[in-house]
């Protein structure tokens, strides 16, 4: 019996597929990651770099890099199969390890970098500009997971 292919899928999958990049992209992913973690989230087994290709029209080079970025956030794993040329990739499917993988991801491209805006507005600002820093300043804390957990 045959794997099932992508476009085997029901009109659920596929609608899935298309919205999924939108919902990715707050979350500081490009269009594309989205498109390839929804592409391996509604596949029935992993696939190699072919396949997804083939699934997402994505380029070859556009291709690694979005998986090297999901991979890297937590969301995909790379599958290395004894006696198989390529490596096939599977999107990780435990709900609780997507949405720490996302917080991370969100924290990584957000808080970080405005907690290192802090500390150079913090060395340049005067007082002329504490009524905005502390504007910013206050964002970043409501921003940050470690703040909320505190409430």
């Amino acid at each position: 019996m045959q794997e099932p292919t992508i476009e085997d899928l029901s009109a659920a999958a596929h609608f899935f597929m298309e919205e999924w990049p939108t919902i990715l992209k707050p979350w500081g992913f490009t269009r594309t990651a989205g498109r390839v973690h929804g592409v391996l989230l509604v596949s029935p087994s992993p696939l190699n770099a072919d396949e997804l290709l083939a699934s997402t029209g994505v380029s070859r080079g556009g291709l690694s890099t979005q998986l090297n970025a999901l991979q890297s956030a937590g969301l995909v794993e790379r599958l290395r199969i004894l006696g198989q040329r390529q490596d096939r990739f599977e999107a990780v499917r435990d709900g609780q390890l997507i949405r720490e993988a996302l917080a991370a991801h969100w924290e990584k491209k957000t808080v970080q970098p405005m907690k290192s805006m802090e500390q150079s507005l913090a060395a340049i600002a005067g007082k002329d500009d504490l009524h905005w820093f502390e504007t910013v300043y206050s964002l970043r804390r409501t921003l940050t997971p470690e703040s909320n957990k505190q409430k």
